[in-house]
């Protein structure tokens, strides 16, 4: 059951915008946020985990479809990155 827990959490940081701000920087804090989650973790998955960069969470976070991400009330600028298209599926970044 462990693999699924470290998928189910990567999956919450790219998803979650209100999640990932809490879990980054990585530290014991984050982890015990995972577990309120009903995420545990061994001490080999948090210790890979804990090499985690919130700005590439980010910047992956910004290309998924509004639909299936949760986003922070914090306002329209609150992320770092802009994903803009053209309407035929490709993408630009800023």
């Amino acid at each position: 059951m462990s693999q699924r827990c470290v998928e189910l959490l990567l999956g919450k940081i790219l998803t979650d915008e209100d999640f990932r701000r809490s879990f980054f920087p990585v530290q014991p804090s984050s982890f015990e946020l995972a577990a309120a989650h009903g995420l545990e973790l061994t001490p080999i998955e948090r210790s890979a985990l804990s090499t985690l960069r919130l700005r590439r969470f980010a910047f992956i976070a910004q290309t998924l479809d509004p639909r299936i991400a949760r986003s922070s009330h914090s306002g329209p600028d609150s992320g770092r990155f802009r994903v803009s298209g053209d309407g035929s599926g490709n993408r630009s970044f800023s």
